[in-house]
């Protein structure tokens, strides 16, 4: 049942089967496991006098004046129309949503429901309206062309339409055992909790099938590894060799994972190792070890970026080592230049190939592949990773990290890699300076930055949005800040989002590094692995709205250089400013303390997101609320594939393991 169409839904017609498809929904499954992004909790009416600042509020109110609307742009017009309580006056203002004007007829008296905004006076923000209180409402990610209320509806109607006969995936073993709710409960409670508790109840069941699932997809992924044949280069003398080409010794760190590198390539089976550093931490030199042993035996060597920008820069570093035997592969390239490296590539001329994770692409043929290191692991999950095997016999693979993960959960994510930690800082590198920055210092601050570039220093400023939103009205946007500094700052600006077209992103970046520019504002495609040693300020706006392993990554672009650095987290309002999570990144620069912070205060569902580890398809693992329901799955994966009967009873489980791992039939067939 939970494989049919999406189509077989009373209401769900083709043309919005399409729609859902773009949100990649198609059959009943696909929707059922779309968990909301959030919950507004409207299940109790307050008064306008107990609304709190950011909070989703319910308040039941009478409509005192028209409506206005009015247009700020092509883009964005707001409609606000003035109302009242017993207790006090509240404005409700919804942006792009002009058609609400007809049914706002003064006197009405009606349950709004809203997020408050309290800064210039006592507002909701885009509430719905109803006739009653509506209890506990879902809120999804969805695109344009599919409101809210549609697809609650839909949502509604799926389950309605599997109702008891939906098939159980877990056997009655593990549900007594781990204490679970049935599938239907779980699934119900998801989208539709009755209570803050069975919504809690709901998730725990979801998380443990779906981490029980990635589990057996590693183990299965070990399982095909296990005997495996593979590339035994030799390495001696390669390393004093390879040091003579640098400018500097490596750290005791780096020298212990070239230890571990050179043991891996050694031994007749694939590496797979993951190497964890914190940013700044020296991890690109030892790629370029990895891929120099594999060049010296005669093979070829990938690299690959997460973006293009970083492909770029790595290039540069590869060329030292490889010189005319390094090409980059990029998305902007003339047919006829892609041509050539292909040819280069195939021939074997071209030993170490730069590139982003176009590089596993069918297309691109390799004439002898021994190693692939892939930068970032968290835009590389596990089907990459087992995909790099059709590129190669048995090629090595090195995966390169600077979000540092606790060792507890490490144990978990990366069940099928060997774990290396670089957890020494190359020498003369200084901590960079992070304070949290309330609102009302905002253009201190930005003054500060306007200086730095008159000493001839450059900054950045983060921005959460490329643009505003209906969803985001509060939060600054990249395009905003720009237009803002440009006015303000007598220092050049420039502007980097990943919307831009990539022959923009590189100019803007080209300019910054150049020193063209002097405060670039940009979003978080700077994230990852830009270096530039002359920034030395970064300023993060609306700094709530990030994780802390994201504000880590993005503090991690300046103090490259060795000068004093600063980090500017500004708060949206004093409850953000003095929230702990902020705090907590002005305490310490340690990526590794920073991520059992995050674990302590937000469990380890920050981690499990596809952005952390490519946990490509499974959702609800990132509902774990805590560290016991990801040990009790790791737990029950054991069992299963060692108890035969029981491994039986979990057949569609495994098949789904086998077909979230599979890359396009290549890998593992699904049965």
């Amino acid at each position: 049942m939970l494989s049919a169409p999406l189509t077989t839904i009373k209401g769900i017609g083709a043309r919005r089967a399409e729609t859902l498809g773009r949100l990649g929904l198609f059959c009943l499954r696909d929707l059922l496991y779309y968990a909301p992004r959030n919950y507004m909790d409207y299940s109790r009416a307050q008064a306008a006098c107990e609304l709190r600042h950011g909070a989703p509020s319910a308040v039941c109110v009478r409509l005192t004046g028209e409506p206005r609307l009015a247009r700020v742009n092509k883009k964005l017009n707001i409609l606000s129309v003035g109302c009242a309580d017993e207790t006090g006056k509240v404005t409700l203002v919804w942006y792009n949503q002009a058609y609400r004007k007809q049914s706002l007829k003064p006197g009405g008296v009606l349950y709004a429901c809203g997020r408050a905004d309290l800064e210039r006076g006592a507002r909701l923000i885009n509430p719905s309206l109803y006739s009653e209180l509506p209890g506990i409402v879902p809120v999804y990610a969805l695109p344009q062309g599919i409101t809210q209320k549609v697809f609650r509806d839909t949502v509604r109607a799926a389950l309605n339409a599997c109702g008891p006969e939906l098939e159980e995936t877990l056997p009655p073993e593990l549900i007594a055992r781990y204490g679970l709710r049935p599938l239907l409960e779980a699934l119900s409670a998801l989208h539709f909790p009755q209570s803050a508790e069975a919504l809690r109840v709901a998730k725990r069941r979801l998380s443990f099938e779906d981490m029980l699932a990635y589990t057996l997809m590693i183990d299965l992924l070990k399982e095909q590894r296990r005997g495996a044949g593979g590339i035994s280069f030799r390495v001696s003398g390669l390393r004093e060799r390879f040091l003579k080409l640098l400018p500097f010794s490596p750290t005791r760190a780096q020298a212990a994972i070239m230890n571990d590198i050179e043991r891996d390539m050694e031994k007749g089976e694939p590496m797979n190792r993951l190497v964890q550093g914190d940013v700044g931490s020296g991890k690109t030199m030892l790629a370029l070890y990895a891929m120099y042993i594999a060049v010296q035996n005669g093979y070829q060597a990938a690299l690959m970026a997460p973006t293009e920008i970083l492909a770029q820069q790595h290039l540069s570093a590869v060329s030292l080592i490889f010189g005319a035997d390094a090409v980059l592969l990029k998305g902007g390239m003339k047919k006829s230049e892609r041509d050539a490296a292909y040819a280069r590539i195939l021939s074997g001329e071209a030993k170490a190939v730069v590139g982003t994770h176009a590089l596993i692409t069918e297309g691109l043929q390799f004439k002898r592949l021994g190693l692939v290191v892939a930068d970032e692991q968290h835009r590389f999950g596990v089907r990459q990773r087992a995909a790099i095997g059709n590129k190669g016999e048995q090629t090595d693979v090195l995966i390169m990290s600077a979000t540092p993960i606790p060792r507890t959960l490490s144990l978990i994510l990366y069940g099928d890699l060997d774990v290396s930690v670089l957890d020494e800082l190359p020498p003369g590198r200084r901590p960079v300076k992070t304070s949290v920055v309330p609102r009302e210092k905002r253009d201190a601050m930005y003054r500060f930055l306007e200086e730095q570039a008159k000493r001839g220093e450059q900054s950045y400023a983060v921005c959460p949005l490329v643009e505003k939103s209906e969803q985001s009205a509060e939060a600054l946007s990249a395009g905003e800040l720009y237009e803002e500094l440009r006015e303000k700052l007598s220092v050049r600006v420039g502007l980097l989002h990943g919307q831009m077209k990539n022959a923009e992103k590189e100019k803007a970046m080209k300019a910054f590094v150049d020193g063209e520019t002097d405060v670039l504002v940009c979003t978080t495609v700077v994230e990852v692995g830009v270096d530039v040693k002359n920034a030395t300020a970064m300023a993060v706006e609306n700094a709530e709205r990030f994780g802390l392993a994201q504000l880590h990554q993005l503090r991690g672009r300046v103090g490259r250089g060795g000068a004093l650095s600063y980090c500017f987290l500004l708060a949206s309002d004093k409850e953000a400013a003095q929230s702990e999570r902020l705090k907590a990144m002005t305490a310490t620069n340690d990526g590794f303390l920073i991520a059992e912070k995050d674990l302590e205060m937000r469990g380890p569902g920050e981690f499990l997101g596809e952005r952390q580890h490519g946990l490509t398809g499974f959702e609800a693992a990132r509902f774990a609320a805590d560290m016991k329901v990801l040990n009790e799955a790791r737990e029950a994966a054991g069992l299963i594939l060692g108890d035969a009967s029981l491994r039986a009873a979990c057949a569609p489980l495994l098949a789904l393991a086998k077909s979230r791992l599979a890359e396009k039939g290549k890998i593992i067939a699904p049965n």
